[in-house]
């Protein structure tokens, strides 16, 4: 995975000059907006500040020069201060921003960087708990609620109707704070949803249209799980391993479990370790490694670069495996 720490500076002087352009914008109107910026810098009280600022704008005008006849299909994210300019162009970028200040503005980059993950949201949830997840890089939960309703059977005397009455107005509570909770979606986009849990509950939660209707507008699936909470959300990710092709965690995970199953059927065909992978390098269809070692084969290779229960896997077994031919 490519790192972009080469864009973050930063500068006392506040010199930071962070613009992101859409690959659809034209470069000539960019430049005509910020010449309207440049009498606010005639202000700058501070003379060291002032000074840096225009060579930091004439390093940027220059640049959007150079771009203009080499144009991107990602767009482009340019930092300038007054004695260096850093140019990317391997991420799409989505708007068009300026900004000005001591440090790269770095936001938009890592919400373009997160959803490049296809990032997927998970609810779990049944009449007693739910779990939110989010699963970019990684399996991150994001919150657990508890209900506190009472199970089907009759308590403190009730009639059974009553009692039945109150509990179902606080299912109904419930899954309106599991909606509210789940708005943290919209905030930190994702791709796909997935719900899931054990009986109906999780049917009732949708019906009842507790979710927002732009997540209500999200492709999700739903599955029945026989767990909630972290481990409900694990269940959920291996029964949707099948469904969601985009995720990038998620296809890791497949490439493991393609592995292991491979191994518990036919051992004979897999081989881990560096040097076992060297030695049958020529029978070879499939080698999966930790992204720590060096990618120096020929032969198809999956890099795993997600910290998690399947990247572990590998590395306990020398970091690098194969498969052989058939």
């Amino acid at each position: 995975m490519k790192s972009y720490k080469h864009l973050y500076v930063s500068s006392s002087l506040k010199e930071v000059i962070t613009l992101y352009i859409r690959p659809d914008t034209n470069l000539r109107k960019v430049m005509n907006l910020l010449k309207k910026e440049e009498p606010i810098i005639d202000n700058i009280k501070s003379r060291l500040t002032r000074e840096a600022l225009k060579r930091s704008f004439l390093n940027l005008k220059n640049t959007l020069e150079f771009i203009e006849s080499t144009p991107s299909p990602n767009g482009f994210i340019i930092v300038t201060t007054s004695g260096e300019t850093k140019i990317e162009s391997g991420i799409l970028v989505n708007s068009d921003l300026y900004h000005c200040g001591g440090e790269f503005y770095s936001q938009p980059l890592e919400e373009a960087v997160a959803l490049s993950y296809n990032p997927i949201g998970v609810i779990v949830l049944d009449t007693k708990e739910a779990t939110l997840a989010y699963v970019s890089d990684r399996i991150e939960i994001l919150k657990n609620l508890t209900s506190g309703i009472p199970g089907k059977h009759n308590q403190g005397g009730q009639s059974q109707a009553r009692f039945e009455r109150d509990r179902q107005e606080k299912i109904k509570h419930f899954f309106k704070r599991i909606g509210e909770a789940s708005k943290i979606f919209l905030i930190r986009p994702i791709t796909d949803l997935l719900i899931s849990g054990c009986g109906k509950t999780k049917n009732h939660f949708l019906n009842g249209k507790y979710l927002d209707y732009q997540l209500r507008e999200k492709p999700f699936f739903v599955f029945d799980t026989q767990y909630t909470g972290e481990q409900g959300v694990k269940e959920t990710l291996h029964k949707a391993l099948s469904h969601l092709n985009k995720n990038l965690y998620l296809k890791e995970v497949k490439e493991v479990e393609k592995f292991f199953d491979i191994l518990g059927k036919d051992f004979l065909r897999v081989v881990y370790g560096r040097k076992e992978i060297e030695e049958n390098l020529d029978h070879l269809s499939k080698i999966i490694q930790i992204e720590s070692y060096p990618t120096m084969y020929s032969v198809d290779t999956a890099v795993l670069i997600f910290k998690g229960e399947h990247y572990d896997k590998i590395l306990g077994l020398g970091g690098i495996v194969g498969i052989r031919n058939r």
